[in-house]
């Protein structure tokens, strides 16, 4: 079997989907399908690559933080044949899209269009769901794909009450390589200080500012805490948002007096695993109904338990009290409680921990994720 994945982006670029896509390719690979991926120029990498077997192309004709809609416009007929060529040239038994749902109509319907053509069946992951004004233009497209993946519960509710086929629906889980994420001690970077790591881009839907603010409230007790974030390097920024929301933040962290509190630093893909052991607990202040959240398994695969919004598929990972703690959303005194009471017992936080590994072990390894993608696509194919 063939296929030939689209995305935006894709590693050395950060995010939930380029790690699931980053982790899915190769495990397919390992299974004898050839895999081909059309996606974004990255800095220092060439238009044509191959990632542990998965062929790569990056076109800026992918690049949506450079396409702004009326640009985007006027290159509907470059996108279209881009589309088509690489459709073409991977000869595939199928279409696999990722987040095609949304962000881009031009990049939508000449995906359907090229396929349709080629005689080849497209089938969607949906990595979230969105209910605005851009989203419903693009779910009148939902009898257009032979298939959608949706990556929890919540994104299948989400899809079917937006007119998506059900039958057509499959739920299946993000999994992560356990060899990878696994418990330990870090490199003690941050000797004799309780760290608190937030695994995600600096952005609003992410809660940065929830994180800075129980920040204030935890120092209170303990004031060699320090929340680590992840930063905002390479990553995507489709509405150009990043810098105004930075400045807020960098400011509110000034207010507060939480500079010597606070360290930002962008972690390469590589990296994380690492970052996860230097933390005694992670957190995940989702200020959207997050659709799945893949940082909350490598977190629990790494033995630290997880604070996290009751929001979207999270608490299909997180057993409130077991593997971690849910909180309202936006609710950062909520926050700043549940870290508090696992800074302060030390033997509930590793009970946790151990609870979150056992859990992912289970459920979550990346062998069910792609072996599980693999049947959808035979059931597609016929």
């Amino acid at each position: 079997m063939r296929v030939a994945m689209l995305h935006w982006a894709f590693p050395p670029m950060i995010g939930g989907v380029e790690t699931h896509l980053a982790m899915l390719g190769p495990g397919l690979v390992e299974r004898g399908v050839g895999v081909d991926l059309l996606t974004c120029p990255a800095e220092g990498c060439p238009a044509r690559e191959e990632y542990r077997g998965v062929r790569v192309s990056r076109t800026p004709l992918m690049n949506l933080n450079e396409l702004p809609p009326g640009r985007l416009e006027k290159e509907a007929g470059a996108v279209k044949d881009t589309i088509a060529e690489f459709i073409r040239e991977s000869d595939p038994d199928l279409v696999h899209a990722h987040n095609f749902h949304y962000f881009s109509p031009v990049h939508a319907r000449a995906l359907s269009e090229a396929a349709e053509e080629a005689g080849t069946p497209v089938i969607l992951t949906a990595h979230n769901a969105w209910d605005d004004e851009l989203a419903a233009g693009l779910n009148k497209m939902a009898h257009r794909w032979d298939g959608v993946i949706a990556v929890s519960r919540f994104i299948e509710k989400e899809l079917a009450g937006a007119g998506y086929v059900a039958n057509r629906i499959r739920v299946v889980h993000h999994g992560i390589d356990t060899r990878r994420f696994t418990p330990g001690l870090g490199r003690d970077r941050f000797a004799g200080r309780r760290v608190i790591f937030h695994p995600a881009r600096m952005c609003h839907d992410k809660g940065t500012h929830v994180a800075v603010e129980a920040l204030g409230m935890i120092r209170e007790e303990y004031p060699d805490v320090l929340l680590v974030m992840a930063g905002t390097g390479q990553m995507v920024d489709w509405r150009h948002l990043r810098d105004g929301y930075m400045k807020i933040i960098t400011r509110r962290i000034k207010e507060l007096h939480l500079q010597d509190n606070v360290h930002v630093e962008f972690y390469p893909w590589q990296e994380m695993p690492g970052a996860y052991r230097e933390a005694e607990i992670c957190i995940y202040p989702s200020c959207f109904q997050e659709p799945f959240g893949l940082a909350l398994l490598e977190a629990n695969a790494s033995g630290r338990p997880m604070v996290v919004s009751r929001a979207g598929g999270m608490p299909e990972i997180i057993r409130d009290g077991v593997s971690g703690f849910l909180v309202d959303m936006h609710d950062h005194r909520q926050l700043a409680r549940r870290c508090l009471d696992l800074l302060a017992d030390p033997a509930l936080s590793a009970r946790m921990g151990e609870a979150g590994i056992s859990m992912v072990e289970e459920r979550f390894g990346v062998n069910a994720m792609v072996e599980n993608t693999l049947a959808f696509y035979r059931e597609v194919t016929g």
